[in-house]
């Protein structure tokens, strides 16, 4: 690996980490908003069937779809470290080659 190459792999672990990071964001929203409607729905009482309805018709975020959004962040995160990590050792490399 070039010297020059280097903030390249820098760069490319930071956007990997943000990406990972904004996933992990919008996973736990829709969890979230996953347990407001669940809750929304329990607390209607059932001679609101409209209501009822209402609620349940709008898109809903499958808990297990997010869950596993979730893992894959971690796993986007953790690989994207590794390069920062693997790049910091590098210039390392490469400054006690040069000394």
């Amino acid at each position: 690996m070039q010297i020059d190459q280097v903030p390249s792999a820098f760069n490319s672990g930071s956007t990997g980490i943000k990406k990972a990071e904004q996933g992990v964001d919008e996973a736990a929203v829709q969890i979230n908003r996953l347990n407001i409607e669940q809750q929304k729905v329990q607390d209607v009482k059932a001679d609101n069937k409209e209501q009822i309805d209402a609620i349940e018709a709008r898109p809903q975020a499958d808990l297990s779809e997010e869950a596993v959004k979730l893992v894959v962040n971690e796993h986007l995160a953790k690989a994207n470290t590794k390069t920062i990590k693997t790049a910091d050792e590098m210039i390392g490399t490469l400054i006690d080659t040069k000394v």
